[in-house]
């Protein structure tokens, strides 16, 4: 099983590259969409760790973590963000890019 600091560690990790994420894709939003990607990090924290725990059991493979991720309205919508009236190709990328980096840290555990 994984411990509890293992799990804190990944899960800065991700904060630390929402906020990187943002600053290459959305420029000038970066501040307002580092707050929007983290605290949809913090919702999903619960799910999160589940996740990681069946992938490193074997139980989750890279295609259903990204599958499972893209169907979560809190890194799909961020209606905040569309209301800025940022690109809906930046905002794609900037969503992507953390479905990415999730799939990516969660694997790269195992």
């Amino acid at each position: 099983l994984m411990s509890t600091l293992e799990f804190d560690e990944l899960f800065e990790t991700l904060k630390d590259g929402v906020s990187s994420i943002a600053k290459e894709t959305v420029g000038k939003y970066a501040e307002q969409a580092t707050a929007e990607g983290q605290k949809a990090l913090k919702t999903l924290k619960g799910d999160l760790k589940s996740w990681t725990e069946d992938a490193k059991n074997g139980d989750l493979s890279a295609a259903d973590l990204d599958f499972l991720l893209k169907g979560r309205e809190e890194l799909t919508e961020m209606h905040a963000l569309e209301q800025l009236g940022i690109a809906k190709i930046q905002l794609d990328k900037f969503k992507n890019g953390i479905i990415g980096l999730i799939v990516n840290s969660v694997t790269g555990l195992l």
